[in-house]
């Protein structure tokens, strides 16, 4: 990935980078950001590198009282969430700190939380052998709309064989799924509203399938399931919030083995529910053009995601924030024209709100909180985008980015950087985090027409037609006039500090970063006039 000049509008750009190189491992044991990250390059810019104390000195050279600068820093580390202590000093002498915190940032709503708890929990299923189709076929080609049957849904947020027993109507039936309702929310979904909401997901059904790769098929009926269920709002009315829907991978093996499996490829949601009687009060309307439309493309990349990874590659389930990342970006499937989803799907904004509001203390690779999924979505549309445009060393356009995230045994950060700069690539994490923290200030401000620099699915400076009235504004900076200053960022963070001329002059016109010695990360430095 090559970074190219900044249009004008731009003065001096300055990328630092911390100390610390090396080549990308082999192996996906030794992918670990314990180790150095590698500096990243980025061409037609001056690279400053911090010193051994790990330090740069910054001296500014013209400065007016009215000039406007921006400094960018960002963490290249990406497991344990921990924030790291840095400080902003005028004058060149700026102690290094000798002390750092080390806070968690894990949300604590459960209900955000429940896919990561799934994701766990399907990591004790690897290794057995899947459910055995036998003549499951002859079974259900006598299905018929009208059919009544029993399932179990998970009930519990603390373990992974608690499940409710619900009995549940055939009521619509396409060439690649079988749609139950719960026999108690007959009139919480009309036939017109199946129709309503299933149609536009089977026509974009080929469309996942292309770019996501395909589904398994445990029971051999050539078909998966959609069970919409009051169980599901239950589930999240017992944190006080809301599970939309979810996959679980227990359901693709034998329910002797585990005896909450239906032993099925399965999709649960949950229904409308405009007076709140089965948890929190979801209008129907609102269901209807938002939340019931997100669920099934974000839940069918769960259980691709499981067959590609585990079944089809022999390796284990993907990382809960790329998992969830990549769903996210399922959402998108709606947009799709000539095999690229131009836009962003309408639950994603919100999502996205949420982590701009807090980019520098959200580590959107530790986790799946709602602002963590935020995070990982746009880093992974970001990466899709620029795939499309071509500025990806290791993949060809937004499909063969998507193909390769899939299609191999590889999770977490080192499917991410193989995928998007090729398994051969010295680069690292660090090269991918410096672009997306300047796109993250940059895009849709105006200021650069480059586009390494801007989203196209997804406007970071305007208001969002999601039926919430969420608006975007960019992300949060911190204004600083005083000094010295310390702050600080988190794993797979991104910090903004915005300063006036005049502060620098009053500064001496030179300015000290210093990270802690453990901190590996980079920044840069706009003059935005």
């Amino acid at each position: 990935m090559q970074l190219k000049n900044f249009q004008k509008g731009f003065g001096i750009v300055i990328i630092a980078s911390s100390i610390g190189c090396g080549a990308l491992p082999e192996s996906q044991e030794t992918f670990s950001n314990e180790s150095p990250t590698e500096a990243a390059t980025l061409e037609g810019i001056t690279t400053l590198t911090f010193d051994s104390d790990n330090k740069v000195v910054i001296q500014f050279s013209d400065v007016n009282e009215d000039d406007q600068y921006v400094i960018g820093l960002y963490s290249t580390h990406f497991s344990t969430s921990e924030s790291y202590s840095y400080s902003l000093s005028s004058g060149s002498n700026g102690a290094a700190l000798t002390t750092q915190a080390l806070i968690s940032d894990r949300a604590e709503d459960q209900t955000e939380d429940f896919h990561d708890l799934l994701r766990g929990f399907e990591g004790d299923l690897e290794g057995e052998e899947p459910v055995n189709s036998g003549n499951v076929r002859a079974l259900v080609s006598a299905l018929s709309v009208g059919d009544t049957r029993t399932f179990k849904v998970l009930n519990s947020f603390s373990g992974s064989s608690s499940y409710d027993t619900v009995t549940a109507e055939l009521r619509y039936i396409s060439s690649d799924f079988y749609v139950y309702v719960d026999i108690r929310n007959e009139e919480d979904l009309t036939d017109n509203d199946l129709a309503e909401l299933l149609e536009p997901f089977q026509n974009v059904i080929d469309d996942e399938r292309d770019l996501f790769g395909i589904e398994s098929d445990v029971n051999g009926d050539d078909h998966f399931t959609i069970l919409f269920t009051q169980a599901v709002n239950e589930l999240g009315g017992m944190s006080g919030g809301i599970v939309s829907g979810f996959f679980y991978a227990a359901d693709l093996y034998s329910s002797s083995s585990y005896p909450v499996s239906n032993e099925m490829e399965i999709i649960y949601s949950m229904v409308p529910d405009p007076t709140g009687e089965y948890g929190a009060t979801v209008s129907h309307s609102f269901a209807m053009s938002n939340i019931l439309p997100s669920v099934l493309p974000h839940e069918f990349q769960h259980m691709i995601n499981y067959n590609q990874h585990v079944f089809q590659n022999g390796g284990t389930s993907e990382s809960s924030f790329l998992n969830e990342g990549l769903s996210h970006l399922a959402e998108d499937i709606y947009s799709l024209v000539d095999g690229y989803m131009a836009e962003t799907g309408i639950e994603n904004p919100s999502r996205v709100s949420l982590y701009l509001d807090s980019q520098d203390s959200v580590c959107f690779t530790c986790g799946s909180s709602i602002s963590q999924r935020g995070g990982s979505y746009l880093f992974v549309r970001y990466l899709y985008e620029q795939a499309e445009k071509g500025n990806l060393s290791g993949a060809e356009n937004g499909a063969d980015l998507i193909d390769r995230l899939l299609d191999n045994s590889s999770t977490g950060v080192q499917n991410l950087v193989e995928a998007a700069l090729g398994s051969s690539s010295t680069n690292s994490f660090a090269n991918l985090m410096a672009y997306f923290s300047a796109a993250l200030y940059l895009s849709d401000t105006g200021l650069s027409g480059d586009n390494h620099y801007n989203f196209d699915g997804i406007n970071l400076q305007d208001d969002q037609n999601d039926n919430r009235g969420t608006v975007l504004e960019g992300p949060t900076a911190t204004s600083v006039s005083d000094f010295p200053l310390t702050n600080t960022l988190t794993t797979s963070g991104a910090a903004y500090l915005t300063l006036s001329g005049e502060d620098i002059q009053n500064a001496g016109s030179v300015l000290s970063i210093t990270l802690p010695s453990t901190m590996q990360g980079g920044g840069f430095i706009l003059k935005m006039n």
